[in-house]
């Protein structure tokens, strides 16, 4: 087995900064890198360690060199750009990148590693900046038994937990798993308190209640008092959470797979981040929760703009008078359930056709009451007018003209049974 003796990290950010510090109070001779020189020379100042200006320098003489950087553009910088490590990584010696990458990335660096004689793992981690300054992190690697065997004693100074997966890139897919977990996780959780909330209750009170049973989770134990508090500056960013999610769902795409509970999570973090929460903690995804059902109950009674709508081919146009800010549901008939059609219910004094109104072919299927408006050139239903609802128009959300519409909330309704659901809606046809 290698005989360890010096090591190299490259990146000291949030996590590299205590894990290279563990490395170095275990005996190892450690020289890091960062981009910033500042926090390296914080980093030698505590550690009483070596820096070097450059990856490929801090890399001279390393049995082992640890990467734990930002994003595959990064890896790419410090491991086969110009001032990167394999410029002077020596054969024999091992690559552990703990950054969170996409799986193809992996490979790429493993087949460059492969050509020069050095061995290649991917290593992310999991635990956050709190598992990395107690030395309690999860880590998932892929790369080949032996290299792993080696590395691992290594790693166990700021790790609880180390395996094996499989080959290169399955710890990247692993830690994609993770990710899918959290965002689900943290989905339910988010829903759960602004539920809690809307409904009278108090956060730390209904966590205290429910926490020992069968819905405690780790989120819920480490972030149910920050979330109440609205504290999120700390933890994991949701920039990074999306990265992270975009190369689970790009994999799910490479498969085949729809998945629609992290595609949904992906969604409110891109809004957190349209409203400047981008380094806020994965936990602020609450917020976009709370946001979205402000911006519903303003929409009901919000100033009305005009809307533009049509079918695909234009022929058929129309206008409709709503707020900006649009309160839909998702029908799941049988003629919307393949297209899975939003639908915006309006009084039919809101709604007006504008255009190709002797293009429209009327259906009125088996009960004869929903009235159903196709465009008789390119086959689209872009209004209706339902059958629980006859004095209200119910437009496809779908055929707007987006440029006047800030966002659309959307919610399930069941279009099997009309007369079940439509008190719900059937206001709105009454409204002038």
């Amino acid at each position: 087995m290698l005989q360890i003796n010096k090591v190299a990290f490259i990146g000291l950010g949030a996590m590299g900064y205590p894990m290279a510090g563990h490395l170095k109070k275990s005996g190892l001779e450690v020289c890091v890198y960062n981009r910033s020189e500042n926090k390296a020379f914080a980093w030698t100042a505590q550690y009483d360690g070596l820096s070097a200006p450059t990856p490929s320098e801090a890399a001279v003489d390393a049995d082992i060199v640890f990467l734990c950087v930002g994003n595959d553009s990064d890896v790419r910088a410090v491991t086969t750009g110009p001032e990167g490590v394999l410029s002077t990584m020596t054969p024999g010696a091992i690559l552990v990148d703990h950054t969170t990458t996409s799986r193809a990335l992996a490979e790429d660096i493993s087949n460059a590693c492969e050509d020069l004689g050095i061995s290649f793992m991917d290593a992310p981690v999991s635990g956050g900046q709190a598992g990395a300054e107690n030395g309690v992190l999860t880590i998932m690697l892929g790369g080949d038994e032996k290299t792993f065997n080696t590395v691992k004693p290594i790693i166990s100074t700021y790790a609880k937990h180390t395996q094996l997966m499989g080959p290169v890139g399955t710890g990247q897919v692993t830690k994609m798993v993770n990710q899918l977990c959290i965002a689900g996780v943290l989905g339910g959780l988010s829903e759960a308190f602004h539920f809690a909330e809307c409904a009278g209750l108090d956060i730390a009170q209904v966590t205290s209640a429910i926490q020992g049973g069968a819905a405690q989770s780790w989120q819920m134990t480490n972030r149910a008092t920050s979330i109440a508090a609205r504290d999120y500056d700390f933890g994991f960013a949701v920039d990074w959470m999306r990265k992270d999610l975009g190369f689970a769902l790009d994999v799910a795409q490479e498969l085949g797979l729809h998945l629609p509970i992290a595609a949904m999570v992906d969604n409110h973090y891109a809004n957190v981040q349209a409203n400047g929460g981008g380094r806020w903690d994965t936990s602020g995804l609450i917020e976009q929760i709370r946001l979205r059902g402000e911006k519903i109950q303003t929409a009901v009674t919000a100033e009305r703009v005009s809307h533009r709508g049509s079918c695909h081919c234009g022929t058929v146009q129309w206008t409709v008078e709503a707020p900006a800010v649009l309160d839909t549901h998702t029908c799941n008939c049988s003629i919307c359930d393949i297209t899975h059609y939003q639908h915006l219910l309006v009084p039919k004094g809101r709604f007006r056709i504008v255009e190709g109104e002797d293009a429209l072919s009327l259906y009125t299927y088996g009960s004869h009451l929903a009235k159903h408006y196709f465009c008789s050139h390119c086959g689209i239903k872009s209004f209706y007018i339902p059958r629980s609802n006859p004095d209200g128009v119910s437009v496809n959300a779908r055929c707007l003209v987006m440029d006047t519409v800030e966002v659309i909330y959307d919610k399930p309704f069941d279009g099997r049974n009309w007369e079940k659901n439509s008190g719900a809606l059937a206001h709105l046809s009454k409204e002038e």
